[in-house]
């Protein structure tokens, strides 16, 4: 009798045990999801410079149809980071616009009711044109920049590696953070980046 209520014991004890770890699992799934609802809320908000950040699987990657992050995982795939590798995509949109008006002393426009108004460029730069009678030439050009950072892990030889490859597999590897910035704009030519990571 006593090696059944043992058994039975044991039984139930291993029951509870994988009921908590599956409860846990699905209470972190639960939050995971509620902190991304709240995100996507902020992100479809109209306040400006708020950013959020969303807590995917690499399958939720490749599953939703959001255009920005479609754009990621092909910006990621480019750069042929392995899924398992892969830390953490994002986006930096931004734009700058200057706008100059030049007033010259000589009249340069004949016609009093002379005006011009135009616009020039694409998606990344357009420049406003507008000229008036008598002198007046006015310019206010636009850029758009769109970055697409790639965080990830690499193995990389602790020591410069050997010349034959058959001895640089024998070497003592560590995992590297590698940050990478792909500027979308044909038109910016990125200078720097840097990318500092806190080691506590």
């Amino acid at each position: 009798m006593n090696k059944w209520l043992i058994v039975i014991i044991v039984i139930l004890a291993g029951i509870l045990a994988v009921s908590l770890r599956q409860a846990d699992k699905m209470e972190k799934k639960y939050l995971q999801e509620l902190s991304n609802v709240k995100n996507y809320d902020k992100l479809l908000s109209d306040e400006k410079n708020v950013s959020s950040s969303l807590q995917l699987t690499i399958d939720q990657l490749g599953y939703f149809q959001d255009s920005v992050l479609r754009e990621l995982d092909a910006t990621r795939k480019e750069l042929k980071v392995k899924d398992k590798r892969l830390k953490a995509l994002q986006e930096i949109v931004s734009g700058f616009s200057k706008r100059d008006t030049l007033y010259l002393k000589d009249t340069i426009f004949k016609e009093p009711s002379f005006a011009l108004d135009t616009l020039i460029g694409d998606d990344w730069y357009n420049v406003r044109l507008g000229l008036r009678y008598p002198s007046t030439i006015a310019v206010n050009p636009w850029f758009k920049s769109v970055k697409h950072v790639v965080v990830y892990s690499k193995k990389e030889t602790v020591n410069p590696p050997k010349k034959f490859w058959l001895f640089r597999l024998f070497q003592k590897k560590h995992l590297v953070l590698q940050v990478d910035v792909i500027e979308k704009n044909p038109y910016i030519d990125t200078q720097q980046s840097r990318y500092v990571e806190i080691i506590k």
